[in-house]
Parts: C-alpha cells; sequence; structure tokens
C-alpha cells in the first residue's frame, strides 16, 4: 500500500475510518512527510526538467521510466491524480527492460493505490495482484505485506468482509516474518485486519487487533500522530458496536481532539483526516440523541470544508470516508 512520504511512497505513500487508515496508509499509515506547497510544486518542475533532460540526451527507456515513476510518486503525494495517473502509464510503458521488475512492481503498485483512491476497486486489485507477484518473485516481503494490505482495503469498500480478512491476515504474515517491519505498515495491517472482523460481527474479536495496533502506535509514535488517530478511531467505532456507549465516545472524543493538531502533513490529508474523524463523532452524537453537539460539530465541518473546498484533483470515493457504523 502506497503510502504518502513516499497519506501515501506514498511513505510510500498516504497510500482508511478507513479513510484515515488509508491516508495514514496511501496515503497511509507509514509516516507521512510534510511538504509545503511550494516545495512541492518546486520538486514537481524539477523531475519534470530532469525528464527533459533525459529524453534530449537519448537516455535509455528505463532512465526515463524512472523518472517519470518518481515524478508520478509526487503527484500522488498532493492527491493530483489525473497527473499522476497519466505518469505511471508512462513509467509502465518505459519499464521493459529485464533489471527493472522491481520498478515495474513500484508503478503497478502506485496505479494501484490510485485507482484505490478514486473508486476503481477492481482495477486497483488487478494492479496490486500484479505488482504483489512481482515482489514475491523478488522475495520482497515487506512490499508483498503492503500489498496484501491495499487488496484488503479494496476487498473492504467492496464489502466483501471475509476476503478482505483474508487478504489482511496474508499481510500480517508476511510482515511479523520481517526481523524489524515498519511500525505504521504494521498498525495499518492490524486495523484493516481488525476492520474486516468486526465487519463480520465479530467486534470483540476485531477489538483485539485494536489493542496490538495501538501498543505499537505508543512505543513508536507521538501522542498527536496519524497513526493514533485513526487507532482511537477504529476503536470507537468498534466499542460502539459491541454497545461500550461510553467506551466509544470517549475514544470518538479523543480521536477528534488530537486531529485537530495533527501537524507534518500535505494540507489535503490533513483536511481529509479531520473531516472524517469529526464526521464518525457526530454520526455517533446524533445516533446518543446529543443534538446539540452534534449540531457544534455539523458547524464546525462546514467551517472547515468552506475554508478547503478541494481536497484533491480526480477524486471520486475517499478511501477514509467509509466508516462501518453501527
Amino acid at each position: 500500500m502506497r503510502r504518502f512520504n513516499s497519506f501515501g511512497g506514498h511513505t510510500g505513500g498516504w497510500t482508511s475510518s478507513i479513510f484515515v487508515l488509508a491516508v495514514a496508509c496511501s496515503v497511509g499509515l507509514g509516516g507521512a512527510m510534510a511538504q509545503s506547497s511550494q516545495s512541492a510544486i518546486e520538486r514537481i518542475e524539477m523531475l519534470r526538467g530532469q525528464i527533459k533532460n533525459a529524453e534530449a540526451q537519448h537516455a535509455s527507456t528505463e532512465v526515463v521510466g524512472v523518472a517519470w515513476l518518481r515524478l508520478a510518486n509526487r503527484y500522488l503525494d498532493q492527491l493530483e491524480f489525473p497527473e499522476a495517473e497519466d505518469a505511471f502509464a508512462r513509467s509502465l510503458r518505459l519499464l521493459r527492460g529485464a533489471g527493472t521488475q522491481a520498478e515495474v512492481a513500484d508503478a503497478l503498485d502506485g496505479m494501484g493505490s490510485l485507482d484505490l483512491d478514486t473508486g476503481r476497486l477492481s482495477e486497483a486489485r488487478e494492479c496490486n495482484k500484479k505488482a504483489l507477484a512481482i515482489y514475491e518473485g523478488l522475495g520482497d516481503r515487506v512490499r508483498a505485506g503492503k500489498i496484501h494490505e491495499t487488496i484488503a482495503l479494496a476487498w473492504l469498500l467492496d464489502r466483501r468482509y471475509r476476503e478482505a480478512e483474508a487478504e489482511s491476515a496474508a499481510g500480517l504474515t508476511e510482515l511479523q516474518q520481517v526481523a524489524d517491519p515498519d511500525a505504521g505498515e504494521m498498525v495499518a495491517a492490524y486495523l484493516t485486519h481488525s476492520h474486516a472482523v468486526c465487519a463480520q460481527k465479530r467486534c470483540g474479536d476485531a477489538l483485539k487487533d485494536v489493542d496490538r495496533a495501538m501498543a505499537v502506535v505508543q512505543e513508536k509514535f507521538p501522542t498527536e500522530s496519524l497513526e493514533m488517530v485513526t487507532a482511537l478511531l477504529t476503536q470507537g467505532l468498534e466499542e460502539w458496536k459491541t454497545g461500550a456507549v461510553d467506551a466509544s465516545d470517549r475514544s470518538l472524543g479523543e480521536a477528534v481532539r488530537l486531529a485537530h493538531g495533527l501537524k507534518n502533513l500535505p494540507g489535503p490529508v490533513l483536511v481529509g483526516a479531520q473531516l472524517n474523524v469529526m464526521r464518525q463523532y457526530g454520526a455517533f452524537l446524533k445516533a446518543t440523541h446529543r443534538s446539540p453537539e452534534a449540531a457544534q460539530m455539523e458547524a464546525e465541518m462546514g467551517r472547515l470544508e468552506s475554508e478547503h473546498p478541494a481536497a484533491c484533483n480526480g477524486c471520486t470515493v475517499s478511501v477514509a470516508t467509509l466508516g462501518f457504523m453501527p
């Protein structure tokens, strides 16, 4: 799953509560890196210049293909989806050499994340299955684990929960066999598996995955992090489904509080995460008959949306908007 680092290199980069998870994860979990709008534009222009220079100097197709791949990832980091799609497609057409399999897999991974973010779930799975086959052939368990997560998210969004559970379990198996797995990827894998299990009415078991994710977050990440917000949001929604209303209120309320304090994330990811957490808590407040507080939350969301009317270029659906509500 590509995460924003490179919310998705993505960190990979922001390669989902599912939106926040995917953001924290595809934007994503996994340590998104902040870039100002100006620096991001400068980076993109620099990469475009490198491509022009490489083409002018008649560089090999592999060199030019890798350059397009770097540019595609930068576009994806900024949620410029049409531009990212074009750049990924160009890179895939150029990366044909025997020594470029890892880059081909990275491009397929990126294209799959883009498809996931824009609601093309079947296409996302197909791209990621191709990437997975390459990573497995290369013996890259870390990237194979990430790909399993992305495929699991696509199954979740299709409400194919058994498939999502199996795929996320496969991702956990891969990551757990790595000597020093990425903490963000482990958090994302646990929470993806948790969503799949809870959606099959086994929320008590699902909360055990949240506990495992929370243990990693508390050890590896600051309190005000996207990882902590995502874990708390997932915990709150699943506590709600088990009937633990007071516990759910505490978890969701804390997720909202921490989301307001998030920093060091690209603007679209930050706003998307904040709105999703507020939306989930607003639904909880309405369902528990706390109308004045729900109205206040709606007003805050309206203000935030008016201040940031465009979260991304080319989005049709956000992975983070799917919440499993009671």
